[in-house]
């Protein structure tokens, strides 16, 4: 109840409101802050102890940083308490305020081993090479001085009612000394941890929450120790800080939660709420009970009509402030959301549009360089590409979502390094390379987050390429085989008549007569009919599968055949083929087989492709060390526009050919599971090199 001696013998209603007026807009700015403060740790706490109440699951650290957060919240809970009956100059109810500062001071005591329980955990969590012997060991000394928690918390009870701080003097030294000592030591492994940490988020995180601790631990020492509580109003404004001052840290974890999801909390609508709360607290002690103070003080109109008319107007203005509040909030913690949401949108949905890999990965390219005003966007997804190797298997080795060491980024010309996970497995890189002031810190998150979508989008982009092409060369070999079909057909009913007609000439050919008048002509017939024999057979061989040779076979021994029967082609064009075996492995018979069209194929296709003006014509025929086997020729190359078609049943850049020579090679490359590389030109803007890679398993007897 109020206490009545200030109001005694009012001389009317006027003067005992004024009195009641003045003495509520006394209230000074320590006991406002006060108020606020402590309000504001006890929702601040316990609402983050519910958020981690909410999950399931919760690991060891958590429910340490559950049980850490809920005691603070009590703690605060009960000073909001004894505030608010200092305020209202309450002095009965006395079993309600011991009962108060039971359970803060109750709370209190647990705080240090929490804290460094909490510390602990996160410790064990996060680095592989803490001692668990040790931090068991550290947690149970850190709880033993709660023995004597029973014993203290009694003389709260005993006696006249006392503030606790006198009731508990006692046991004040040693109890500080614990805590600053707590909170120290809890600070140096947040250090520990920033140097362990690789991601420069987490370490800013833990470093920031360091220096808050060992701050809180001089702050305490400061006021209790060297009695800086005791100097005056300056003093009370220390002890408020030294009892207001986990609301530092939690604050910052807090943010954490906000703006990164950190322990995959997520907080809300609950920040806009309580600042527009504590901004409407504000006004209402600190500029609505001053302004009508000020009013019936000089105008003599009645306090309570001016507070009326104004809180009026406070009522009107609080759906334009609570939009002000929120959007500060939401400046403060999250600018980047829309630009992040409208990326992922974009960049999501316009996979699907994209028939190729590369044609996707140049869109996002461009995407996040225009929305994030980048200079430039890399994303790699060729875990082949020599510049990357090392840096994906670093990166897939360590686990990390982020390269951010310089020796790892210069080499690649890269200001950052995203790594791209999808199903524990590293599946691209997003490189950023732009000006260091250019990558803020909002961007770095927008990147950081958005990786992980990018790689969903590509491994989606990667799925629907392969099926597209699965799609082509299903649909192709359909085309093929139909076009198989009938050239075997055409071949078949072609090839009789050709024998006959070549077996008339020939007869024709040897009559004297008939030959001195039209031996030329005969000679034409034949000439054209060989031709017309080889496109036949060309036909016949694309549209069937490869002959298995009737015994396995080496090299030089192949290659030997083929020179034989292409000689007199090479020798008529005066194209010179010269070998160098330096592997001669025996293949088996079905390597045999494809091999001989392979290498006869692509010696006539080089000895037609050089033109006849050509000095010095040259075939060359190389194996080695690993199963290689390459043809080299010195024509003039094959254009790079050309190099994606040549292997295309049908096409040809030749007057009279089939345009099924390189069909054929790429035909019986795939089916004996040997890799056909084109290098085209190889010296001086001239030269065409063919290599095959053979397979381990082709070699019989796996011998060289």
């Amino acid at each position: 109840m109020l206490s009545t001696e200030r109001f005694a013998q009012p001389r009317n209603f006027s003067t005992q409101y004024s009195i009641l007026s003045t003495q509520h807009s006394s209230v000074s700015l320590l006991e406002l802050f006060q108020l606020i403060g402590f309000a504001t740790g006890a929702a601040l706490h316990l609402y983050l102890g519910w958020l981690f109440f909410r999950q399931r699951g919760l690991r060891s650290n958590e429910k340490m940083l559950l049980w850490l957060g809920l005691v603070i919240g009590i703690w605060f809970l009960g000073n909001f308490v004894t505030t608010v009956f200092a305020l209202l100059d309450i002095q009965n109810a006395i079993f309600v305020r011991r009962l108060a500062d039971t359970i803060a001071y109750g709370a209190l005591a647990c705080l240090p081993p929490l804290t460094l329980h909490a510390q602990m955990r996160l410790w064990q969590w996060l680095d592989d090479d803490a001692k668990p012997n040790y931090i068991r060991f550290r947690i149970i000394i850190c709880y033993l001085p709660l023995f004597v928690l029973p014993y203290s918390l009694s003389l709260i009870w005993r006696g006249k009612y006392a503030p606790p701080l006198d009731k508990l003097s006692f046991f004040l030294f040693a109890f500080i000394l614990w805590i600053a000592a707590v909170l120290w030591e809890s600070g140096g492994i947040n250090f520990y941890l920033a140097r362990k940490i690789i991601t420069t988020r987490e370490r800013h995180f833990f470093e920031a929450l360091g220096v808050t601790l060992f701050v809180m631990g001089a702050l305490f020492l400061l006021t209790y120790i060297a009695g800086v509580r005791h100097w005056g109003v300056f003093g009370q404004y220390m002890e408020t800080f030294a009892k207001m001052s986990s609301l530092v840290p939690t604050a910052l974890i807090a943010y954490y939660i906000y703006r990164f999801r950190y322990l995959e909390l997520v907080i809300r609508q609950s920040f806009v709420y309580a600042a527009f709360a504590l901004t409407v607290m504000v006004i209402y002690l600190y500029g609505i009970r001053r302004v009508a103070a000020i009013v019936e003080a000089n105008y003599e109109i009645r306090a309570g009509v001016v507070e009326a008319i104004l809180i009026l107007g406070l009522i009107f203005l609080a759906e334009p402030l609570r939009r002000i509040t929120e959007k500060n909030i939401q400046r403060l913690f999250s600018s980047e959301v829309g630009l992040y949401r409208d990326l992922v949108a974009q960049v999501g949905s316009a996979a699907p549009h994209y028939n190729t890999l590369a044609q996707f990965v140049f869109f996002a390219q461009r995407r996040i360089e225009d929305a994030l005003d980048l200079n430039e966007i890399r994303l790699i997804t060729d875990r082949s590409d020599a510049r990357y190797e090392k840096i994906f298997q670093y990166a897939e080795a360590e686990n990390l979502r982020q390269v951010e060491e310089l020796d790892w980024l210069q080499p690649i010309e890269a200001l950052a390094c995203y790594v791209l996970w999808r199903e524990e497995k590293v599946i691209g890189l997003m490189l950023v390379r732009s000006l260091p002031h250019e990558l803020s810190v909002e961007k770095r998150e927008v990147l950081a987050v958005l990786s992980g979508h990018l790689a969903i989008t590509i491994e989606r982009a990667i799925l629907l390429e392969e099926k597209v092409t699965l799609e082509r060369e299903l649909s192709e070999r359909e085309r093929l085989a139909v076009m198989g079909q009938m050239a075997a057909t055409i071949a078949h009913e072609i090839k009789n008549p050709l024998s006959s007609i070549k077996s008339i000439a020939q007869v024709m050919r040897e009559d004297e007569a008939v030959a001195h008048e039209y031996g030329r002509d005969l000679d034409l017939i034949t000439g054209e009919i060989n031709r017309l024999n080889t496109s036949v057979s060309q036909l016949l061989s694309f549209s069937r599968p490869a002959v298995v040779a009737a015994s396995s076979a080496a090299i030089s021994e192949i290659i030997n055949n083929v020179l034989a029967l292409t000689r007199t082609e090479c020798e008529e064009r005066g194209v010179v083929v010269t070998t160098d075996l330096q592997a001669d492995p025996t293949l088996d018979g079905n390597t045999v087989a494809a091999l001989k069209e392979i290498l006869a194929n692509l010696i006539l296709n080089a000895a037609q492709a050089m033109p006849n003006d050509e000095r010095k014509k040259q075939i060359s025929i190389t194996s080695r060390d690993p199963l290689t086997i390459t043809i080299t020729d010195n024509g003039v190359g094959i254009p790079p526009e050309l190099q994606q078609k040549i292997f295309t049943p049908f096409f040809t850049t030749k007057q009279r050919g089939t345009g099924l020579g390189l069909a054929i090679v790429a035909r019986r490359a795939n089916e004996i599971g040997a890799a056909l590389k084109l290098t085209s030109p190889i010296n001086d803007g001239r030269g065409t090199e063919f290599t095959l890679h053979f397979q381990p398993d082709k070699i019989e007897n796996d011998k060289v």
